[in-house]
């Protein structure tokens, strides 16, 4: 291989593995999976009524 294709295939393959950690970020840290942090759950988190 040369040196510049070499070259691109590094930056191409850096550039795939940012897009697929990007897509596993978003598929177990987004918004939509976090608990809710409102009064009345930390509330229940806190004293315990919470019956899990």
């Amino acid at each position: 291989m040369s040196r510049p294709l070499l070259w691109k295939e590094i930056v191409a393959l850096l550039a795939v593995k940012v897009v697929l950690l990007t897509c596993l970020f978003m598929a177990f840290f987004s918004p939509s999976h976090r608990p809710a942090h409102d009064t009345a759950a930390v509330t229940d988190r806190l004293i315990g009524t919470d019956n899990r």
